[in-house]
């Protein structure tokens, strides 16, 4: 008996050393990954800041070391949430506080054309991101006004062209999910071209279901850097890509509001992000970093407004000119 008993204390210890073992193992494991995640972080930030002195109007005091640091807060609480947001976030509302799931999905099966309170949104990530980075945005949306809000993901490695046809099947999804005719599109950077690239060709087809369409950071006429990049379609990107000079040449297929940012520290200069030429509309902020400008109360006061605008009988929607 007494045998069986000390067997049994040594079982136990032996299984109490594992587990503290193996706990100690994770907590390093985790604070390792933490590690790199801030390296990159901070690389990420303080590369880009240098890199966009270049094309950018000098800042006098602590801006810029405000805004830097601003941009690697961002970074650092919404970078390590990227792989739980390829799983959450396909209804944003929710997830941010509205819970009014059913009246508003009657509001807008019963107005199917839509007015401004009725009409989903459509989040569109940028490159190398997923809807995280939509979290802050979301939210104001959703407290100024209560709205379906559904976040897109998709392989920002993957040829945009294929990203588009990706992002119009997920709209049709919400229209036929919600009963509405057609969404408006809000898109970060990438997401943009995307989205633009979907409704030239939606356009030409003449099976256009977009309302309206905000491109945030958006790089319309590409980025400056000629460093290497990940993924096929992150060619497009490139100022002067085929892409770019084959939507140069085109007005927008419904009414567009670009908005960047003076000082954006991967899109620059800031007439990189201009659509006016194009039949958009421009709003210019001050001194955002690229992450940074999602987290805007500024930027969010211009989403809301432009969504709320009445379409007018003067609101023609342009189609794409090849």
């Amino acid at each position: 008996m007494v045998r069986g008993a000390d067997g049994s204390v040594s079982l136990m210890r032996f299984v109490s050393a594992s587990v503290a073992g193996s706990a100690r193992e994770m907590v390093s494991l985790v604070g390792l990954l933490g590690l790199v995640i801030a390296v990159v972080i901070f690389v990420y930030a303080s590369g880009s800041f240098l890199l966009m002195r270049k094309y950018v109007d000098p800042r006098r005091g602590g801006h810029e070391w405000r805004a830097l640091l601003r941009e690697i807060w961002i970074a650092g609480v919404t970078q390590p949430l990227l792989p739980l947001f390829y799983w959450a976030g396909y209804r944003m509302d929710l997830l941010v506080g509205l819970r009014h799931w059913r009246w508003h999905k009657g509001r807008a099966q019963a107005n199917p054309d839509g007015d401004a309170g009725t009409v989903p949104i459509v989040l569109v990530h940028g490159y190398m991101q997923n809807r995280v980075g939509f979290i802050g945005l979301a939210r104001a949306l959703a407290r100024r006004k209560p709205r379906l809000i559904f976040g897109f993901n998709y392989p920002w490695f993957l040829p945009l062209a294929s990203n588009a046809k990706r992002l119009e099947r997920f709209v049709q999804k919400v229209c036929n999910e919600t009963g509405a005719r057609a969404v408006d599109l809000v898109c970060h950077s990438m997401g943009g071209l995307i989205a633009m690239e979907m409704m030239r060709d939606e356009a030409r087809r003449d099976s256009l279901n977009i309302r309206r369409c905000v491109t945030i950071a958006t790089p319309h006429a590409g980025v400056m850097w000629k460093g290497p990049f990940l993924g096929v379609g992150s060619t497009a990107l490139r100022r002067g890509s085929k892409f770019l000079l084959a939507h140069a040449g085109t007005t927008v297929s419904v009414p567009t509001l670009s908005v960047y940012s003076t000082h954006d520290n991967v899109v620059h200069p800031k007439e990189s992000s201009s659509l006016s030429l194009r039949g958009g509309r421009d709003v210019e902020v001050n001194g955002l970093a690229h992450l940074a400008i999602l987290f805007s109360p500024e930027v969010a006061s211009h989403v809301t407004a432009f969504l709320d605008e009445p379409d007018l009988l003067g609101d023609v929607v342009a189609r794409v000119e090849t």
